[in-house]
């Protein structure tokens, strides 16, 4: 019985998305080196690289998460510099709905 119980909890744990990536981990973690904390590209890198700043860009606050996320995959900065290449779907989605956010900011 209480292994049912575990089976059942476990996977209406997974159906709700309860082990999503969390966005702001994965950012920190993968994006902010250039985009820095607040997306305003203001690290060493981002400066070097001429990286875009996140924080109040409007095209990409009004991009779907499914766009942004192709637009990322698709950005020769992130292809060379290798940034995307070891993160799950789950984790590039996760980054990208985080950076909506702070474009969404000022």
């Amino acid at each position: 019985m209480m292994t049912r119980t575990f089976v059942v909890a476990a996977t209406l744990l997974l159906a709700t998305g309860a082990f999503a990536a969390d966005g702001a981990q994965v950012y920190k973690a993968r994006c902010a080196k250039c985009h820095g904390d607040t997306g305003h590209a203001d690290t060493a890198a981002g400066k070097a690289l001429k990286v875009p700043a996140l924080a109040g860009d409007a095209k990409v606050a009004g991009l779907s998460v499914a766009d942004l996320v192709k637009n990322m995959k698709e950005n020769a900065k992130h292809a060379k510099s290798g940034v995307l290449k070891d993160m799950s779907d789950a984790d590039i989605e996760a980054a990208a709905t985080h950076a909506k956010g702070l474009a969404s900011a000022k």
